[in-house]
């Protein structure tokens, strides 16, 4: 990896990892895990146009779900550090220009910021899950808050945020038949203003809005469910 930065330059080995991952995942990812669906794709910018993608976090496949987006756009990760250790996906991120960072350790929400900020300065998009941890949507069950890192950038470097809500389907890690995808909506893009916490409860609203819609339909699975009933 270090050769090929040496020999080919940052850019180039940026663009190539990403390409690799986009070919791998858009191939790999409805074998895995069913089709990845799109509504309102119309609504992705342009591939080239920096903009901070956010969405709900519930599953491993989430950032994957990013490589298959139709406008191919260059979306780099903001990940825990742990992640850099998977095999093939910890290497191929960090050749792409994905920004690991520790969670809870001083200094972690400064060096997000600066290094977010370098990243759409060469002209690439951040992707980040603003709940942090995982959150699955479950009846009677509050999802997590969205936490402020990525619209602080959003602000500082005036550039647009693009809202999208993974949906999976209730039995996706169980189902016994074909996988059954995932369904990815695209919100419009919101633009930043000058006002973070405003731009958090907006965009939080328009992520979970479907989230909340679907899991009302979902079995109460709370232990003291059935004592209630």
């Amino acid at each position: 990896p270090l050769a090929h930065v040496l020999v080919f330059g940052k850019k180039a080995t940026r663009g190539f990892a990403h390409y690799l991952m986009g070919s791998f995942y858009s191939w790999f990812g409805p074998f895995l895990w069913g089709p990845f669906v799109f509504e309102g794709a119309e609504n992705l910018p342009k591939a080239d146009e920096p903009c901070i993608y956010l969405a709900n976090h519930q599953s491993s496949v989430d950032f994957c779900s990013i490589y298959t987006f139709p406008n191919k756009a260059h979306v780099v990760a903001i990940a825990k550090s742990s992640m850099k250790y998977l095999p093939g996906f910890g290497l191929m991120t960090g050749l792409a220009g994905g920004i690991y960072i520790s969670r809870g350790k001083k200094g972690t929400m400064a060096m997000m910021l600066e290094l977010g900020k370098e990243r759409i300065a060469d002209g690439l998009s951040i992707g980040i899950f603003p709940q942090g941890t995982r959150s699955v949507p479950a009846k009677g069950v509050p999802l997590k808050p969205f936490k402020k890192g990525g619209f602080i950038l959003a602000v500082e470097c005036q550039v647009p945020v693009v809202p999208f809500t993974l949906c999976y389907p209730d039995d996706f890690m169980s189902s016994s038949g074909p996988p059954p995808g995932v369904k990815i909506i695209v919100h419009p893009k919101v633009e930043p203003g000058d006002n973070v916490e405003a731009l958090m409860e907006k965009v939080e609203k328009t992520v979970t809005a479907p989230l909340i819609k679907a899991k009302e339909s979902l079995p109460d699975r709370r232990p003291d469910a059935k004592k209630q009933d």
